[in-house]
């Protein structure tokens, strides 16, 4: 059985593993990729590595936009 990447193993609401594999209890999941040995999930590391970025960019820019925005009231 393939180990598949996963970010959030501990999320128990994943139902497919980013390269589309559905998880259950017999499906082995690592958010480490030296773990991993899916080999959909190996081609698509780079693509899933920058989907992963990009939404941790989003969120880092929303909460410094928040946090402008509380300076703001606060005055």
């Amino acid at each position: 059985m393939a180990t598949h990447f996963d970010p959030c193993p501990d999320d128990d609401e994943a139902e497919q593993a980013p390269c589309g594999t559905w998880l259950g209890d017999a499906s082995n999941g690592a958010s480490n990729w030296e773990h991993v040995d899916c080999g959909l999930c190996l081609r698509m590391k780079a693509k899933i590595s920058a989907a992963h970025e990009a939404s941790e960019a989003a969120i880092v820019e929303q909460m410094g936009d928040m946090a402008s925005y509380m300076r703001a009231s606060a005055t």
